[in-house]
């Protein structure tokens, strides 16, 4: 009687080993599921943002451009109007 009341413990250890790994590896599994969906959707917020980031900086240096040539037509009229200040006629 005692051999077999240690093989049905030993059967039931293992069972219930089994079913509470399984339980936990199907947690897992949906976990990681779950992570492998939040990834794809991170992905593509990533790519949305590295092109609005492109478009910002395209938009950024042209407007730098911009700015250098007001400053050159600035230059340009301050130099205007130092001469026409120094010249004789006024």
């Amino acid at each position: 009687m005692t051999g077999y009341f240690w093989v049905f413990i030993g059967v039931l250890v293992v069972a219930i080993t089994k079913y509470l790994t399984s339980v936990r590896l199907r947690g897992l599994t949906d976990r990681v599921h779950r992570e492998h969906a939040d990834t794809s959707e991170l992905r593509q917020e990533l790519m949305v943002v590295e092109e609005k980031e492109t478009q910002l900086a395209k938009e950024a240096e042209r407007l730098e451009g911009k700015v250098q040539g007001m400053r050159t037509v600035v230059n340009n009229l301050e130099r205007a109007l130092q001469r026409h200040a120094r010249s004789p006629d006024s």
